[in-house]
């Protein structure tokens, strides 16, 4: 059934200022923006800085729900509490919305309750108004901070009850159920595919709960003391990726996951086990800073976010396929996961040319990005000097950090970014890299059976004999070849077992 609610609106103007993401900049008069949800061809975004909810159509936001209330001592719009028709009712903090039902459920957080909106009128579904954790029906419930809310095709809604680290469950007749405790600040939530989806913000991970069965499906946070975990920012396999404080979420068909990672200013992406950023604010200077809310229409993203005061339209269309690369080629997998993880791009016109040679300035931005995959609070710079790398080159950042680290050595005061870096001296790079990055590097190999054991530069004989070792570096045609230069293609290969090997 489609939904006949917000007929009433009230005119805004748009802002004079430059396209955001490709979309004009929309005047949610100073807004902070935090759920979102489609209704029919427009979307209604709740704003808890105004303390109300907008209708946006054609790159106009109108006031659907309550209105911008008047203004206290600190200038910031106050928050009341009072049902009724829309453009009378008043909200304390309007923080997730959700369809349910014929019309919408919306979180008033401040409020501690949960409430529904017709086409004509709000009321308070469930909550007494005071901070409290019960069950029941109605003003018997009690919350404290309901946050995030997503609804099954049973007509259940599932409601982030996030001071009490709990999810809670209302049926279609009213009555609130508690499915989940123990948590730490869950917010954001999503259903799909039979399963809801947590984000658990107090812990920095993420959730899937199926058949009263949870399952951590990414994120590693660290103990601090009280009930306190610190987050971090780590791209790699899920187990292993870190978050800081995620507030949202939204599955894709497909089973892809994106996630407001808000304390890292980014958005995420869970895909075949693997968590990327798909963008953070140190990309763009526009957004995101504190994303929250999420929608997916097709193959766009949305994302409402907190402090920039506008919606985030993010393009979700995979472009890794490229047009020199076969499928079947022996390298594709791999030149795939390496751009999927934001370390090597392409050449332009849609090529990755994967026989053209790497050089050292190259590899040397090559891995400055695998390290802030792994840690995305590293900054990739230092006091490292090279007479033929120029400040303002665009591999000197990467140099720079690679050098201070140890990691990379120059040749009487010289870095040559251009040569191309040679087979045993990538093995000797991520050899260093993985010892400074605390790694067990002791194993060998014996390399008595490749021909050209002999052209292995003594120092790199560690390094290689440890490559070989761990899958990273293979011979053909019974060689090593350890003073040829490596292609893009052998680069991308090589990357994707240091990293698997590396379990990184």
């Amino acid at each position: 059934m489609k939904r006949k609610v917000l007929a009433l609106t009230l005119a805004a103007t748009l802002l004079s200022a430059a396209p955001v993401n490709g979309m004009t900049p929309i005047d949610f008069s100073g807004g902070a923006l935090s759920g979102i949800v489609q209704d029919g061809d427009t979307l209604l975004v709740t704003d808890t800085y105004n303390k109300m909810i907008w209708r946006v159509e054609n790159d106009t936001a109108v006031q659907a729900v309550g209105k911008i209330a008047l203004q206290g001592l600190d200038g910031e719009p106050m928050g009341f509490y009072r049902d009724g028709k829309l453009d009378e009712t008043l909200f304390m903090e309007p923080w997730g919305i959700t369809a349910f039902l014929d019309g919408y459920a919306v979180t008033d957080a401040e409020a501690n309750v949960v409430r529904y909106i017709d086409e004509k009128n709000v009321r308070t579904a469930a909550g007494s108004g005071k901070a409290g954790n019960a069950d029941g029906i109605g003003v018997k419930v009690a919350f404290d901070r309901p946050t995030g809310l997503a609804a099954d095709e049973d007509g259940n809604l599932y409601i982030a009850d996030t001071g009490n680290g709990a999810i809670r469950k209302m049926n279609k007749k009213g009555k609130v159920t508690t499915v989940l405790s123990d948590l730490a600040d869950p917010t954001g939530l999503c259903w799909a595919d039979g399963a809801l989806y947590v984000a658990e913000t107090g812990r920095s991970r993420i959730l899937r709960v199926e058949n009263d069965q949870m399952e951590v499906v990414a994120g590693d946070s660290t103990y601090l003391a009280d009930g306190e975990y610190e987050g971090g920012y780590t791209d790699g396999p899920a187990e292993k990726a870190r978050f800081d404080h995620p507030q949202g979420l939204v599955v894709a068909e497909d089973g892809t996951i994106y996630i407001a990672d808000t304390g890292n200013h980014a958005v995420r992406k869970l895909a075949n086990g693997q968590v990327t950023t798909l963008i953070s604010a140190g990309e763009t200077p526009e957004a995101p800073v504190q994303p929250r809310g999420m929608l997916l229409q097709g193959n766009t993203l949305l994302v409402a976010d907190l402090f920039t005061q506008n919606l985030l339209f993010l393009d979700t269309t995979e472009e890794t396929v490229y047009l020199d690369i076969p499928n079947d080629a022996w390298y594709a997998e791999a030149v795939q996961k390496v751009t999927e993880r934001g370390i090597v791009s392409g050449t332009g016109d849609g090529c990755f040319t994967p026989d053209a040679p790497v050089t050292r300035g190259m590899f040397a931005m090559m891995l400055s990005r695998l390290h802030q995959s792994v840690d995305g609070s590293a900054v990739i710079d230092g006091d490292a000097d090279f007479a033929d790398v120029p400040a303002d080159a665009w591999f000197a950042p990467a140099v720079r950090w690679a050098a201070d680290q140890r990691i990379i050595a120059g040749d009487n005061g010289n870095f040559l970014p251009n040569d191309g870096i040679t087979r045993e001296a990538l093995a000797a790079i991520l050899y260093r890299y993985a010892g400074g990055m605390g790694y067990d590097v002791s194993a060998r190999a014996n390399l008595n059976g490749f021909s050209d054991t002999e052209a292995v530069s003594p120092y790199a004989a560690d390094a290689v004999s440890w490559a070989v070792s761990q899958g990273i570096l293979a011979g053909s045609d019974g060689s090593l070849q350890p003073k040829s230069v490596a292609s893009r293609a052998e680069t991308a290969k090589m990357l994707v077992a240091f990293m698997d090997a590396l379990e990184i």
